[in-house]
Formats: structure tokens, C-alpha cells, sequence
């Protein structure tokens, strides 16, 4: 009987000491997972230039703050401005807030997004006003799929979701198009 005491009582302790144990190694997993996204490096009132291959500027990013990940060579920005340079068509973006993925060549702009192209001799000036905003700084096209106002001097546009191509100089609007629009005299 004695050994059959002592016998349940190592398995218990054999048991428990397995639990903690698993649980243990389980909290380290979670810690290394947390640890591996932590940002290297920061920068302050910070602008970059990206060249063309002609050393052309092709789009400046200036930012308040930014903290970069070495993990996903991602980095966070606090209120980021945009300006995509490409021939007479500039294309201004601004938010509170981005996330720039350099290897995949995106930005995605968050909360606030305004998209600005002052008026040129063959475009009138038009402003985008949403809260989301993915852009390829390669291809030069935007698009979202949450809610957009679109305006012009001329009209006054709402959808939601739409694509614009910077170099293609188009403006296509995904669903529920509702607007006003005044002729000029």
C-alpha cells in the first residue's frame, strides 16, 4: 500500500512538474515573438529623396517621427507627407499616420489621408479626403476601399472605394457614386 502511496505522489509531482514546465517554455515562445518587432532605430523631422534612374526626384517622404523594424523592414510614421514627382504631375499625400513597407514598395496611409494635385494646363486641381490609403511608390497608384470625397472647383464627388493612377492620370470610383457637379459658364 506504502508503495502504491509513494508511487501516486511521484506521478503527481512528475505531472505538475511537466505543466509548469511546458508553461514555462510557452511565456518564452510569446516573449521572442514580442521581441523580434522592436524598432532599431528612430528619426525626427526626417525627409527622404527617391531618385529615378535618370536621377530624376520621384517622390519625397517627410515625416515628424519614424520607427524602423528590422524584423519586416517596416517602418512607422507619424504624420507623413508624400510627394510623388512624375513629369508636370505632382501629387501630394498627407495623414496622421503611415506604415512603409520598403522591400514591397508600399505605403499604407492611415487616418486623415489627403490627396492634393494642384491645377496644371491640361488638369484641374483636385483633392481626395479618406481614411485609408494603400500606394505603390513604384507604379504610382493609390487606392482604398473605404469611404472617398473627391473634389475639383467644378464638382463634388463621394464613393466608396477608389484607384488612382498617377501615371496613367486616371481616377476610377468603386461603388456608391453620389456627387454634384457645376458647368462652368
Amino acid at each position: 500500500m506504502r508503495t502504491y502511496i509513494t508511487l501516486a505522489i511521484f506521478i503527481m509531482i512528475a505531472i505538475g512538474s511537466f505543466w509548469l514546465l511546458q508553461d514555462q517554455t510557452q511565456d518564452t515562445i510569446i516573449d521572442k515573438e514580442t521581441d523580434k518587432h522592436f524598432p532599431d532605430y528612430f528619426m525626427e523631422n526626417f525627409s527622404i529623396t527617391s531618385m529615378n534612374k535618370q536621377g530624376q526626384p520621384e517622390y519625397v517622404l517627410k515625416a515628424v517621427k519614424m520607427l524602423h523594424f528590422a524584423d519586416n523592414d517596416s517602418a512607422e510614421l507619424e504624420q507623413p507627407f508624400l510627394n510623388i514627382k512624375q513629369g508636370n504631375r505632382d501629387i501630394t499625400l498627407h495623414a496622421s499616420r503611415a506604415v512603409f513597407l520598403r522591400q514591397e514598395n508600399i505605403i499604407y496611409l492611415h487616418d486623415k489621408v489627403i490627396i492634393h494635385r494642384a491645377a496644371s494646363k491640361n488638369q484641374s486641381e483636385l483633392s481626395i479626403h479618406t481614411d485609408y490609403l494603400k500606394v505603390d511608390t513604384e507604379t504610382h497608384i493609390a487606392e482604398t476601399n473605404l469611404a472617398a470625397q473627391v473634389k475639383t472647383p467644378e464638382a463634388e464627388i463621394n464613393s466608396i472605394g477608389l484607384l488612382l493612377d498617377n501615371k496613367q492620370g486616371i481616377l476610377k470610383l468603386q461603388s456608391q457614386v453620389k456627387g454634384t457637379y457645376e458647368a462652368t459658364k
